[in-house]
């Protein structure tokens, strides 16, 4: 986009708005100006002859004195725009932002959906890879979720919201698996199409965080579509709400349902598409998405969180005014065709687009092979300091590693263990998550209160490496360290009410002291580590080649797995019912929007 394209786009913003009020400027001028001349009449009636009376109160002709009045005000609006500082956000393209805008998906999840047909699969499975194929194409949209339909066929059409705006499309695939006629088993009431419009738009009013929004409607066989449904109103509706209905009919829609939902998205500003039986491809999204969604216009504080750049426009305000003022202003005795060429020359010049600052995560190989250099040798030659530093600054698991490292010589060990947590979620191979939770485990043991986490470390290390003698010794020296800290003996009063596997279940459940302990634990922990082979080339502290004798097994702390179990009921715990009650609220909810 060239800046005099930029003339024409839409939305300015203003850098300093009260810069406006040099618009007053040329009044005061004009007001001055005919102040001075109607003095220095005055003042030639009183003191000059009568024969000089008609040349000293003349005055400029009533055209010269608009044409002066004209150009100052020009010039001076021109200047107050420049001063205003016009500006405009670089677009997604170049700037490389995102697209905000909240979609709430309708999903047929009725039975007629999840039914067996003809087809190669069902059209509640259809719907299911037809998303899959959709969030690939995303730019920054998030997608939210409420699922519709019938338990039964003809039974009451329920609806429940499963998942909020997100742009995370594992958390999203997740929420279609959620969608099953089963949800709506315990319905209480029963909800048409209006009643699930107006919950789309009550809900993305609520969850949105004021950016644009838009209704996704996949409309099957079991859409609620009632008998008086005004498709003109509705579509009036929802375009004075600006939230466009984009609705893609899956196979089983009825005509007389197709021509009416076609005619509401065509009049709130959406689109209308169909896909045939068996049909999941990313194509079918091209018409709806691609021409329909990512074009919509992204909202005030959407375009505020993906702005990484302005185009300063005072330029185009700002040269004219100057070549004005060289106008009015030129030597009497320049011709006016090099005047004019001149002007032209001026207002001819480009305006340099605005630098865009390089993401740093976006480092060009070779800059990156000197950091690593660089790095590398400061450790080499024991400057922990400014390992540590040149590492934090470069991506990737191997800097983390070398940062955590460094650190860690330097008795960092709150640093090292938050680079090695990043090392950890930065890991793509097993020997790279083993070097991760190896170092995280003797970073954690230095640490007061951290012996738990050290422990849990040392045993997810060895899950991956179950014979590394490192470890093995590692995990037994902090597992000691953790049962001195947390003996069963100061456990007060607990001893006698419960069977010894349930003693240290309060030491296991957090790293801070119980408030059953006699005595608090020693805030360092005594006891020494096996401290790894020298740091290897990348950063990456060696954690083989160990040539002690095999040890007994290792064997985790079983009191822990029990923790981890109860965790776990309590995620899976009734979800079922839960469901069924969110479909049960969300529907009363629809019901009495649908009414409203």
């Amino acid at each position: 986009m060239t800046t005099w394209d930029a003339l024409l786009t839409q939305p300015w913003f203003w850098a300093r708005p009260w810069a406006f009020v040099l618009l007053a400027v040329p009044l005061l001028l004009a007001a001055l100006r005919l102040w001075r001349a109607r003095s220095v009449r005055a003042a030639a009636l009183a003191y000059a002859d009568a024969a000089l009376l008609p040349f000293a109160t003349r005055l400029p002709s009533p055209q010269r004195l608009r044409r002066a009045l004209a150009l100052d005000l020009l010039l001076w609006a021109l200047l107050a725009i420049a001063s205003a500082g016009p500006r405009q956000p670089v677009s997604v393209g170049e700037a490389g932002g995102l697209h905000r805008i909240a979609v709430m998906v309708l999903m047929d999840a009725s039975a007629d959906a999840a039914a067996a047909s003809a087809a190669p699969i069902s059209a509640l499975e259809q719907q299911r890879l037809l998303l899959a194929a959709l969030c690939p194409q995303l730019r920054g949209e998030r997608l939210g979720l409420i699922a519709y339909g019938a338990a039964r066929p003809g039974g009451p059409v329920g609806a429940a919201q499963l998942l909020p705006p997100t742009d995370d499309p594992a958390l999203f695939a997740h929420a279609t698996q959620q969608a099953r006629p089963e949800v709506f088993a315990d319905t209480p009431a029963s909800t048409t199409l209006p009643g699930l419009l107006a919950l789309a738009r009550q809900r993305l009013q609520q969850q949105a965080k004021g950016e644009s929004g838009a209704v996704l409607l996949l409309a099957g066989a079991g859409v609620p579509v009632p008998a008086d449904f005004d498709a003109s109103a509705m579509g009036e509706s929802l375009r004075r709400a600006r939230l466009p209905l984009f609705v893609l009919a899956l196979p089983g829609l009825p005509p007389e349902s197709a021509a009416l939902l076609r005619a509401a998205a065509q009049i709130s500003g959406g689109g209308f598409s169909a896909v045939t039986a068996g049909q999941t491809g990313a194509d079918n999204w091209n018409a709806l998405y691609a021409r329909g969604i990512a074009r919509l216009p992204v909202g005030t504080i959407g375009r505020a969180q993906q702005i990484t750049a302005w185009r300063e426009l005072y330029g185009l305000f700002l040269l004219p005014a100057l070549a004005l003022l060289f106008w009015r202003e030129r030597p009497r005795r320049v011709p006016p065709a090099v005047a004019l060429l001149g002007l032209a020359l001026v207002l001819g010049l480009p305006l340099a687009p605005p630098a865009q600052a390089q993401p740093p995560a976006l480092v060009s190989r070779p800059a990156k092979l000197r950091a690593e250099h660089a790095a590398w040798q400061a450790w080499r030659q024991g400057d922990f300091a400014r390992a540590q530093a040149l590492y934090a600054a470069l991506p990737g698991h191997a800097a983390r590693m070398g940062e955590g490292a460094a650190a860690y010589r330097l008795r960092q060990f709150q640093v090292a263990a938050q680079a090695f947590h990043r090392a950890l979620l930065q890991a793509d191979t097993p020997q790279q998550r083993f070097a991760a939770f190896y170092n995280l485990g003797d970073a954690s043991l230095h640490l007061p209160g951290r012996t738990l986490e050290a422990v849990q470390a040392f045993d997810a290390a060895l899950r991956i490496r179950p014979g590394d003698a490192n470890a093995l010794r590692n995990a037994r020296l902090a597992q000691r360290q953790y049962e001195i800290e947390h003996p069963p003996s100061d456990l007060v009063g607990i001893a006698k009410r419960a069977p010894p596997i349930h003693h240290s279940r309060f030491g296991q459940q957090g790293s801070s002291t119980p408030s059953q302990l006699r005595r608090k634990p020693s805030k360092q922990a005594s006891a020494p580590l096996q401290q790894a082979a020298p740091l290897a080339p990348g950063g990456q502290l060696a954690t083989a080649g160990a040539t002690a004798a095999a040890p007994a097994p290792w064997q985790p702390p079983t009191l822990d797995w029990a923790g981890a179990d109860k965790r776990l009921q309590l995620l899976r715990d009734a979800s079922a019912e839960l469901l069924a009650q969110r479909a049960a609220i969300d529907t009363r909810a629809a019901a009495q929007e649908g009414a409203r």
